[in-house]
């Protein structure tokens, strides 16, 4: 009976994040399929299950995430074709805007968890999940859609993979109720290390007008310090000597995704005339 229930409690947990993650695809493939693919892996489920338990049920995702990653960029690819037809000059400024506010909230959440005060943690976790997260989803996809061209393939779709991957995290944290040891805060480490990677490429493609080093700057730091204190510690817990230097870095990098936000407003297409 427990092997029985534990089964079902896998499945159950299983279909919920597929769920989640459905929702890195477009919209419109959301309404068109979503309700398909979810019936189809939640069978697939119970067959393994049955087959194999608990291994099975590990292959099985080892098999889905390969085939939802390729997936998910095909049909982000194609309703991008779309978007660059229609895309305007104010949606590139816009996107840039947020990714100004988005490195100031970041900057402003991260300063209340260095003043080690519980009492502003709560506002932390509201600035950080609820209003950070969203505004640099916005300039990645803002990035992806000015320099994709011209940072190739893994640069373009490793900001869709940051965009993607950052909320999907956090909301996967937040259902599962993984909060404990600061976990809330690992949507930011994923869509900022997608944001390093892009620096790396950006340093040798170049394919901002100015500062190609500012990606690299503006997504560096935080991945390290969280992932370093992930290994270390079983809790981020910042020691005074320690939580200067955090401070340090953490205020560079807000202000390198604020100075990046800026490079990509100021860089806008300019509006086509439409023939006469």
């Amino acid at each position: 009976m427990a092997s029985k229930s534990t089964d079902i409690n896998l499945i159950t947990f299983s279909v919920r994040v597929y769920q989640l993650l459905l929702r890195a695809y477009p919209a419109k493939f959301q309404r068109e399929y979503g309700s398909e693919m979810l019936q189809v892996f939640q069978d697939c489920c119970l067959r393994t299950v049955r087959q194999g338990g608990t291994n099975g049920i590990v292959r099985l995702w080892v098999a889905t995430l390969l085939d939802l990653v390729q997936s998910v960029i095909s049909e982000h690819s194609q309703k991008e074709v779309q978007m660059k037809k229609e895309m305007k000059p104010e949606d590139i400024r816009m996107a840039g805007w947020a990714l100004i506010a988005g490195g100031v909230m970041f900057l402003i959440s991260m300063s209340f968890l260095v003043m080690r005060d519980p009492s502003l943690w709560a506002v932390s976790f509201l600035l950080i999940v609820y209003i950070s997260m969203p505004l640099l989803v916005v300039g990645l996809l803002g990035l992806r859609t000015r320099y994709g061209e011209k940072v190739g393939g893994f640069g373009k779709n490793i900001l869709l993979m940051g965009a993607i991957l950052g909320p999907l995290t956090s909301l996967i944290v937040l259902v599962g109720n993984f909060l404990s040891g600061w976990m809330w805060l690992s949507g930011h480490a994923v869509l900022l290390a997608c944001l390093t990677l892009f620096g790396f490429v950006a340093l040798y493609k170049r394919p901002l007008p100015r500062w190609n080093g500012v990606p690299l700057i503006a997504g560096i730091w935080y991945p390290i310090m969280f992932f370093f204190y992930r290994i270390t510690r079983n809790t981020l817990d910042w020691e005074v000597p320690i939580s200067v230097s955090v401070a340090i870095l953490f205020g560079i990098q807000g202000i390198a995704l604020a100075a990046l936000g800026y490079i990509l407003k100021s860089d806008a297409p300019e509006d086509t005339a439409a023939p006469a």
